[in-house]
């Protein structure tokens, strides 16, 4: 009898806490002016804008169905757009979206229509028409921005803290890992890191697998941008080769080296290597780097390279995300590998 009666007042809490939410978004319903208008064709097959008239309804249930929609009409036609559940029942933020189509409430009674991302506002509607002086176009772009940005930020911090976590990286931020197998820095199924800490290796011997990755303290893209990309430098005895140099100095060379993307995480998706003979796996800043050493390697002497992994845009380093350091060690297996790459780094150019 009890658990009937709690399950009972479980059921009473959300569907009273649903009604709630549902007629706090009817003031949405009414009558909007907009500030540059709705497109739509007169009886002349001409295109016109439509700045008033333009009709806004919530529905948040219909024919017994939840629908939480907006429903946009106008001379053009009608839009549909759902609300964004978990932004409105975590933030209280009110963005209905469909595809390209999405609506953010600025204000009680004041919507932006913008794009998927919030990037690009294409116009404003106002109950209030008065209201269209204070919310301009650009105005309330600026004010998506600020709020996306917000969003972002908070969904970062959340992210970051549960990368923190996880031993590998927590106990390695802001550095380059590396491992002689690249299952061995295979992520979890939604992008962390399940690696042993123990199993990532310190050295290597010259022309043997090496894959690495790099554990950051924020996330690049989220920083720099989607226009950003990643630059790695490879450095050893005080000589330095990265991909973006080395990527200018032909077009053989940019056809070797192509763009690494901005991870849009504390690091890549999947691991780099800059050797791996088995799976035919190189990095050709890497092979110019072997290529200048080739003949002052000394046979069993172990040489640390140094990599550091930087944030990339408009043509210049803007910040280093990560780096470290791994021993390589001249053997006389290594000797083949050398001539090999000495071999290819010769048909560049």
């Amino acid at each position: 009898m009890k658990s009937k009666l709690f399950a009972t007042l479980v059921f009473s809490f959300f569907y009273t806490s649903f009604l709630f939410a549902q007629a706090s978004l009817e003031h949405i319903n009414g009558k909007y002016f907009a500030a540059d208008g709705l497109e739509f064709e007169n009886m002349m097959k001409m295109k016109k804008k439509q700045k008033d008239d333009i009709s806004i309804n919530f529905i948040g249930e219909q024919n017994g169905k939840i629908e939480n929609m907006l429903l946009l009409k106008w001379k053009g036609g009608e839009l549909k757009a759902y609300l964004d559940e978990k932004l409105y029942n975590k933030k209280k933020v009110v963005w209905f979206k469909a595809g390209e189509n999405t609506f953010f409430e600025l204000e009680p009674g004041v919507i932006a229509i913008a794009n998927s991302d919030g990037s690009k506002v294409g116009d404003v509607l106002a109950k209030d028409q008065s209201k269209l002086k204070d919310f301009d176009i650009e105005t309330a772009k600026a004010l998506l921005d600020e709020k996306t940005s917000e969003l972002k930020s908070a969904a970062n911090d959340a992210a970051f803290q549960k990368m923190m976590g996880f031993e590998a990286f927590k106990t390695n931020l802001k550095k380059v890992v590396f491992a002689d197998n690249r299952a061995l820095m295979t992520n979890s199924y939604d992008g962390t890191p399940k690696e042993d800490p123990k199993k990532y290796i310190r050295t290597q011997v010259i022309g043997k697998s090496i894959w690495y990755n790099f554990f950051s303290d924020v996330n690049p893209q989220m920083k720099y941008g989607k226009t950003a990309e990643i630059n790695i430098e490879y450095e050893m005895e005080g000589v330095k080769k990265d991909r973006k140099s080395v990527a200018r100095l032909g077009r053989k060379w940019a056809g070797s080296v192509p763009k690494v993307e901005m991870p849009d995480g504390y690091k890549f998706t999947y691991p780099r290597s800059f050797s791996d003979q088995p799976l035919k796996v190189y990095d050709y800043a890497f092979l110019a780097l072997m290529n200048e050493m080739n003949g002052k390697l000394l046979m069993g002497k172990t040489y640390n390279m140094k990599v550091t992994i930087y944030a990339y845009k408009d043509g210049a380093n803007v910040a280093t995300l990560a780096e470290g350091t791994i021993g390589l060690k001249y053997e006389p297996e290594s000797q083949a590998a050398m001539e090999l790459w000495v071999k290819w780094i010769s048909e560049m150019e």
